[in-house]
């Protein structure tokens, strides 16, 4: 596996992406819910990789959750930048995708971003999905 490595503007919130995907063979999604057309999302995903993001000052991490309140959304509060989404999933499990525009590589991911709809889902339905869409995730935060 390779890893892609990431960051937000100023630092504080980095990703390690660990994957066999290259980035020209990823399609990033573009979600069509209000949060992600504000934020013109380009998100990518590998369930069989792992994704670690990691956080030096969690008070400047916002965690931002709407709509069905199963995911965060992971917001630097210093450089405003949308890193990726983040479910929680039990004790220890957890799934995320990554904003493509936060990766080093992200220029090589060359695909339009293809638009999803997925407002019709309940909370079961976009559980299991994104269980069997995202990739196994992790948040470290390490200070205070």
């Amino acid at each position: 596996m390779q890893k892609l490595t990431g960051s937000c503007h100023c630092g504080n919130v980095s990703v390690v992406f660990e994957t066999d995907l290259s980035p020209a063979d990823m399609v990033p999604r573009a979600c069509q819910c209000s949060f992600c057309r504000l934020h013109s999302t380009a998100a990518v995903s590998d369930p069989a990789g792992r994704l670690t993001f990691s956080v030096r000052d969690r008070e400047q991490l916002n965690r931002y959750t709407f709509g069905l309140g199963s995911t965060e959304f992971l917001i630097c509060r210093t450089c405003g930048v949308y890193a990726g989404a983040f479910m929680p999933d039990g004790d220890d499990a957890a799934f995320a995708n990554v904003m493509a525009g936060v990766l080093d590589a992200r220029d090589e991911i060359t695909s339009t971003p293809v638009p999803v709809h997925r407002s019709q889902e309940n909370l079961e339905e976009r559980r299991t999905r994104r269980r069997a869409m995202w990739t196994p995730a992790t948040l470290v935060q390490e200070s205070r």
